[in-house]
């Protein structure tokens, strides 16, 4: 079975997912980035990564496989924006003794 991981698709296209505005527009079906996103997330969250697909994130939503490409390249970029919302609610402590790098040990 291949081994997923982050930065596995075009770094172009990843950046232009990952800096979406926030809470950008869906479709008239309400798909969207964050949407699949999110049940892209669920999904690794209930079953492991490893059941993650686009057609089963797909499934998940009620759409067709091919829906999810007007909003997502691929599952390559993807994972990066499922990396990229799961490390952002990580909490960043603000007050901790040894400036960055006492903050970096915490959070790692």
């Amino acid at each position: 079975m291949a081994r997923e991981h982050s930065s596995a698709g075009d770094p172009t296209t990843s950046l232009v997912l990952l800096w979406r505005t926030p809470g950008a527009p869906e479709s008239p079906s309400g798909l969207g980035a964050d949407r699949i996103i999110r049940a892209a997330t669920e999904l690794a969250d209930a079953e492991g990564l490893s059941a993650v697909s686009m057609r089963r994130v797909a499934d998940r939503l009620g759409v067709g496989t091919m829906s999810l490409y007007t909003h997502v390249p691929g599952k390559a970029e993807l994972l990066d924006a499922m990396l990229d919302v799961v490390l952002a609610e990580t909490a960043r402590p603000e007050e901790v003794p040894g400036g960055w790098r006492g903050r970096l040990e915490v959070v790692a």
